[in-house]
């Protein structure tokens, strides 16, 4: 496994906060996943995510060996907590997800990565009812990403990894996604294990 600070594009947020200013409506009592819109979700409480729990209020045990986690590693950063899923010890190919939840936006846009990615132009798109952005990113290895908006000024950052030319990008988009939504599920309920 090769943590590493990560840079998340400016684009990414641009794009994330007009579509969330696009709805004016008050929180939904129920929002429909698979409608496609955005639609006003009441905001997800994070105060009990740590850097000692985000790992397991993230995904389940269960979710975790469904796709493939080999070893979660926690860490934190200036306003955020991240979790570190590998899917392998090759830490010359890396493969996994990250996923991070940041407190405010500052926080997303102060993160900074020591590699030398080729974005894709971010694309508006909604996860479990929220505004979020969708953007791939090419270099030395290949990451399909999600910006949540989880509400209250927070963000929600999922993003999967793998060596170039292994997962397609349609794929890692749909791994991310899937992911995305999973976590999302988790962090409403209070966290997998109810952190």
């Amino acid at each position: 496994m090769r943590p590493q600070l990560r840079m998340w594009p400016l684009v990414p947020l641009a794009v994330l906060a007009s579509a969330c200013a696009a709805s004016d409506q008050q929180p939904a009592a129920s929002a429909k996943a698979d409608s496609g819109q955005h639609v006003a979700v009441a905001p997800i409480n994070t105060s009990g995510v740590t850097e000692n729990s985000v790992c397991e209020a993230s995904l389940t045990e269960a979710q975790q060996k469904a796709i493939g986690v080999w070893d979660a590693k926690p860490m934190s950063g200036k306003g955020e907590f991240s979790c570190y899923f590998s899917m392998t010890p090759d830490e010359n190919n890396p493969a996994g997800y990250v996923v991070s939840v940041f407190k405010n936006e500052d926080a997303l846009l102060e993160t900074a990565d020591g590699t030398d990615p080729s974005p894709t132009k971010a694309v508006p798109i909604t996860v479990k009812g929220r505004g979020a952005a969708r953007q791939v990113m090419y270099g030395d290895d290949w990451r399909a990403s999600l910006t949540v908006d989880i509400g209250a000024g927070q963000f929600l950052f999922v993003e999967r990894y793998s060596p170039p030319h292994v997962v397609s990008e349609p794929d890692l988009n749909a791994q991310a996604h899937k992911v995305a939504e999973q976590v999302l599920a988790n962090l409403e309920k209070g966290g997998a294990k109810g952190v």
